[in-house]
C-alpha cells in the first residue's frame, strides 16, 4: 500500500511539473512574439502609453 501511494504522488508531481513547463514555454513564446497583440494591463500596452501622456 505504501508504494502505491509513493508511485501515485511522485506521478502527479511529475505530471505537474511537465504541465508547468509547457505552460512557461508557451508563456515566453507569445511574449516574445511581435505579431502577438499585449493585454491592456500590460506596460507596453497602446492604453498605457496614451494614458501616461
Amino acid at each position: 500500500m505504501g508504494t502505491l501511494m509513493t508511485v501515485l504522488a511522485f506521478g502527479t508531481l511529475a505530471f505537474v511539473s511537465v504541465v508547468a513547463y509547457l505552460n512557461a514555454r508557451a508563456t515566453e513564446r507569445l511574449k516574445n512574439d511581435p505579431s502577438h497583440k499585449p493585454s491592456t494591463l500590460c506596460a507596453k500596452s497602446n492604453h498605457w502609453q496614451t494614458a501616461r501622456q
